[in-house]
């Protein structure tokens, strides 16, 4: 079994010489062996190992008594082993996940957590053979795409996978070679949770009556597909790279149009692959919630949202799909602005008045800051009210070129806390005015303009009527 797990690591290059490896050790057989397995090509390699354990606090003293035994084993290898306890029923609750989804999303968290500290380049976990016939299997039950189906990799990442080819039958013969002694957690011998289930009478059903070698062709079948997925993924992620926008602390945009343009597989990677920005796990949005955000952009309506997965938000943006957390949610805004009316912008306390009038009722323009005037004609997409983004440029008034917004925030000296609060009138993405301070060279009134676009900004003050230019 060593040299077959060697040939994978040297196939796959899951390993270089001198690696700093984070072992996920649960204590049962199959992190065991994957511990004791490095272990022993630890000089061949030159290896650093680590050892890692969650205590998930589902099953009391039990789980108190898995984590002595990690604990034990790695001090008897002389590896190193950060042990941690955290309520995963708690956070499932509190996110809407399955106890499952929930303790492999904080299992992945305190992974990378110990991999930092360490400064390792490999986390390795001990997913194997079965794991993988399983997975597809109850994958194709519940219902899957071709991502689904290619089931658990092998490598991802950080994340290596050394015992995926490897049955579980042959690993608990290792353990009990070198008298390891994992320890059992009964609930898996118990056919209560939906995989277990799989495992003990689903499996076992079908090799008797179907086909004896229903795990080896499962297995095969996830080989295949993840060549067909790779590729879809990688014309999937170039597309991504040409639409994506304005990414930062403020999520990130996708242009409706560019996603309806594409074929129906590239428009889910695509979708998946922004909650993977953001989230750092594009596999947490299913197909339901795919199919919600492709609903949400084919109804375009400007201010709709729905709620994703992990507090991730999905919203329409003027012509785009907009990607937040919910902690970025609180920063970011966008409303259409009437030619006419008045808009509430509750973000930052505050109503837009506007009206058009035409040049010759306007017989003096307005020094106020939060009042100007706007050559009506000039206007070419719908106006629209929101705070800045990445890469945002304008024209201020008098200069003959255009400006990048962070530069001109900085020449003002606005604290960059503050920067996401200044609404920006816009014409489509054109700035026409950093309410508070300047409007744009390209929107001002002239001798030419016939129909002025007035905006008021009130912020419950009184507007001087000193602060008024005579208009020649």
């Amino acid at each position: 079994m060593l040299d077959r797990i060697k040939r994978a690591i040297e196939e796959h290059n899951l390993i270089e010489k001198g690696d700093k490896v984070i072992v996920a050790v649960s204590g049962g057989p199959d992190s065991v062996c994957l511990l004791h397995v490095l272990y022993q090509l630890r000089e061949e390699y030159d290896l650093k190992l680590y050892g890692a354990h969650l205590n998930h606090n589902f099953r009391g003293i039990e789980a108190q008594m898995d984590a002595r035994y990690v604990s034990d084993l790695c001090e008897e290898l002389d590896v190193l082993c950060f042990i941690k306890s955290m309520d995963v029923p708690q956070y499932a609750k509190r996110h809407g996940l399955s106890s499952e989804e929930a303790g492999r999303i904080l299992r992945y968290d305190f992974f990378e957590e110990v991999a930092q500290r360490a400064n390792a380049t490999k986390i390795a976990v001990a997913h194997n053979k079965n794991d993988q016939a399983e997975t597809v299997l109850m994958r194709l039950l519940r219902g899957t795409g071709l991502q689904g189906l290619t089931a658990i990799h092998i490598k991802r990442g950080k994340i290596i996978r050394p015992l995926l080819n490897i049955d579980r039958e042959s690993i608990e013969k290792y353990c009990k070679i070198y008298d390891l002694s994992p320890r059992i957690d009964k609930s898996n011998l118990e056919s209560v949770y939906y995989r277990n289930k799989i495992r003990l009478e689903l499996i076992p059903y079908l090799e008797e009556n179907y086909n004896p070698n229903i795990m080896a062709n499962l297995v095969r079948t996830a080989e295949i597909l993840k060549k067909d997925f790779d590729f879809i993924d990688e014309k999937a992620r170039e597309v991504y790279a040409d639409l994506v926008d304005n990414q930062g602390e403020q999520g990130l945009e996708l242009p409706i149009a560019g996603i309806q343009k594409l074929h129906n597989a590239l428009q889910s990677r695509v979708i998946r692959l922004a909650a993977g920005q953001l989230l750092g796990r594009q596999e947490i949005l299913e197909y339901k919630h795919v199919q919600d955000v492709l609903e949400l952009m084919q109804k375009g309506l400007t201010g709709k949202r729905i709620t994703l997965p992990m507090g991730l938000i999905a919203k329409i943006n003027y012509k785009n799909i907009c990607f937040v957390t919910g902690e970025q949610e609180d920063k970011v805004f966008h409303y259409e602005l009437p030619t006419e009316g008045s808009l509430d912008l509750k973000e930052i306390g505050g109503t837009f008045e506007t009206r058009i009038v035409e040049r010759e009722e306007v017989k003096e323009i307005s020094r106020d800051k939060y009042r100007k005037y706007f050559d009506y004609d000039k206007i070419e997409n719908e106006l629209n009210v929101r705070n800045r983004r990445e890469g945002d440029r304008f024209y201020p008034l008098g200069l003959t070129g255009s400006k990048k917004l962070k530069d001109f925030f900085i020449d003002y000296k606005v604290e960059r806390d503050e920067r996401d609060r200044i609404p920006l009138i816009c014409d489509g993405d054109e700035i026409m005015w950093v309410v508070g301070f300047r409007i744009s060279e390209k929107y001002k009134v002239t001798d030419k303009t016939s129909r002025i676009l007035e905006i008021i900004f009130d912020k419950n003050r009184e507007v001087s009527s000193d602060n008024y230019l005579a208009l020649s």
